[in-house]
């Protein structure tokens, strides 16, 4: 398994740009993030608020400015993708989540508690292998979830809708019956063709793309000797990195650093 490298440089910038992340203060996105910034840290200040969904409604508020909300991938596709971050303050991970930045070969076998002559490569395979299941049920879950988004609530009448009293509630039923309709619509296009579509999608998903927080749960009891905590590890790996300069190309990218 290869694991691409890329590099940065330092820049100079004006006001801090304020990035809204994932987690609490010392939650493994905040730790990693600065860790691996380096001096260039003092660019950003990061404000993590909870999880993705908590991110994405905050983003819908249109309330920030000078900064961006920076949220995990999950399984979202390129458009979707696009679409959201076209629509609000919003960036996201070019991978799965941010585990999947730790499980680069290259540095996991460079950290002190590492069982020399364990194959990284081999134990993610198997991992991944395992949680075949796991990841597949997860992926359609999320894509389900994902197409039916919120149940389509009545719109407030306007004035001109407005109808005598005594057939007020036949009315709203009416609407309310409509929007049953568009949600039955929406699980028909979901069993002919979409859910086929998602596993042609799902196949053809690469590992930066799988949920790496499960597997990186597993690996690290199978490659380290007492494994550490996994924020301490997430430090550690950032410290390595930053040491080379070196920092994920997506990455560098979203933070715009070189």
């Amino acid at each position: 398994m290869k694991v691409s490298r890329g590099y940065r440089a330092n820049t100079t910038a004006g006001d801090r740009i304020i990035i809204i992340c994932e987690g609490g203060n010392e939650s493994v996105d905040v730790i990693f993030y600065k860790t691996l910034l380096g001096k260039n840290a003092n660019q950003f200040e990061f404000k993590p608020i909870g999880s993705s969904n908590t991110l994405l409604c905050y983003a819908e508020t249109r309330l920030i400015e000078n900064g961006f909300c920076l949220i995990d991938r999950d399984f979202r596709n390129n458009s979707e993708v696009e679409k959201l971050e076209e629509k609000y303050a919003i960036k996201f991970l070019k991978v799965h989540e941010i585990e999947n930045y730790f499980l680069n070969i290259h540095y996991l076998s460079q950290l002190p508690y590492y069982r020399q002559g364990v194959d990284i490569e081999k134990e993610i395979t198997q991992i991944i292998y395992s949680k075949k299941v796991r990841f597949l049920a997860d992926f359609l879950q999320f894509k389900i979830n994902n197409h039916l988004d919120k149940f389509p609530r009545i719109s407030k009448l306007t004035n001109s809708e407005l109808p005598d009293e005594n057939i007020l509630i036949d009315l709203l039923m009416l609407k309310l019956n409509e929007n049953y309709q568009e949600v039955e619509t929406k699980i028909k296009e979901i069993q002919n063709p979409l859910i086929q579509n998602w596993f042609i999608e799902y196949d053809n998903l690469s590992i930066e793309l799988l949920p790496a927080k499960e597997i990186f749960k597993e690996l690290k009891n199978k490659i380290f000797k007492n494994p550490p905590k996994e924020n301490d590890i997430a430090k550690d790996l950032a410290l390595l990195m930053e040491k080379d300069k070196y920092m994920p190309s997506s990455l560098e990218k979203i933070l715009q650093i070189g």
